[in-house]
């Protein structure tokens, strides 16, 4: 069951992190309750997206967050995309992503940023603002299954990777993400050890900042569900893991994902979070729809909420 487990999650987040394009319009201030109202400018502020655990820049046609920043665009916002080692620890990630916003910053000669994060981009996120001091360059931060307080997905992947299977991993990570990756680092990183203990008690919200969070509930069990989702399949053994746990997307529970302010839950998997694979989401969810919602959210405090 664990060794199948593994294969499935990684191929999953392989599949899943296919992706970010380039990088990166203007002002506000703030502090939690006042904070939503003082930010009058949000509307022009630029929306950068940041990828989870295995993104990539492109593979031919795909990229990770599949046909959301031309979405986001058609609906008039200013939209980036970064990109950071795909199989990293979170304090390296979030350090190549510090010069990226700084170059939103100046191409647009906009003062603060709105981040929407998936998966372990959530994480990156928060140690940018928190240890990198940009709370005064972020407007909102807002992730999506982000493992807040980790995965157990991650703590049964770690139990099997000593020996043969970590070394294997390890040359396919940096034949992957062009050397120099650190996948069981990161993948410690994604732990229920770490988040509780190491990362949540260091990384502090900044009061500037307004948090936001969402969660997806995957049907991976439901066997008819496959014909429609080719995804599902893939997380079947992480959402089996973490069922005992209560709701989850096939690797991250909704409870782990809950930060800030809690938005609420979409009917998908991880990988329907982001219109993996190729735009084949569960159905009945349009990933489209939800960042076109969530954007508009994100960039008008009188908007309602996007779930």
């Amino acid at each position: 069951m664990t060794t199948v487990l593994l294969v499935n999650v990684l191929a999953a987040l392989a599949l899943a992190g296919c992706l970010a394009e380039s990088v990166a319009q203007d002002e506000s201030e703030g502090g939690p309750a006042a904070l939503a109202s003082s930010l009058s400018n949000r509307a022009r502020l630029p929306i950068v997206l940041l990828h989870g655990m295995a993104g990539f820049d492109q593979i031919g046609p795909l990229d990770y967050f599949y046909g959301v920043k031309s979405r986001l665009a058609s609906d008039g916002h200013q939209v980036f995309v970064t990109e950071v080692d795909p199989f990293q620890r979170i304090e390296v990630r979030a350090a190549q992503l510090a010069p990226q916003l700084q170059s939103i910053l100046a191409r647009t000669g906009a003062r603060r940023v709105h981040l929407i994060a998936h998966s372990q981009g959530g994480l990156d996120a928060r140690y940018l603002v928190s240890h990198l001091g940009f709370g005064d360059r972020v407007a909102t931060v807002t992730t999506i299954s982000s493992p807040h307080r980790g995965s157990r997905v991650a703590d049964v992947a770690l139990g099997i990777l000593p020996g043969p299977a970590e070394s294997l991993l390890a040359f396919l990570a940096n034949l992957i993400g062009g050397g120099g990756q650190d996948l069981e680092g990161q993948a410690y990183q994604l732990t229920e050890e770490y988040a509780t203990s190491v990362f949540n008690p260091t990384t502090p919200d900044d009061p500037r900042v307004l948090y936001y969070s969402v969660a997806g509930v995957t049907r991976a069990a439901t066997l008819d569900i496959w014909r429609e989702d080719v995804c599902d399949p893939l997380l079947w053994a992480g959402y089996l893991l973490l069922s005992g746990h209560g709701a989850n997307d096939g690797l991250v529970s909704v409870d782990s994902a809950r930060h800030g302010v809690f938005l609420g839950t979409v009917p998908a998997d991880h990988l329907d979070e982001v219109g993996q694979i190729l735009g084949t989401t569960a159905l009945g969810f349009s990933h489209k729809t939800f960042y076109s919602r969530l954007a508009r959210f994100v960039t008008d405090p009188s908007a309602p909420s996007p779930i």
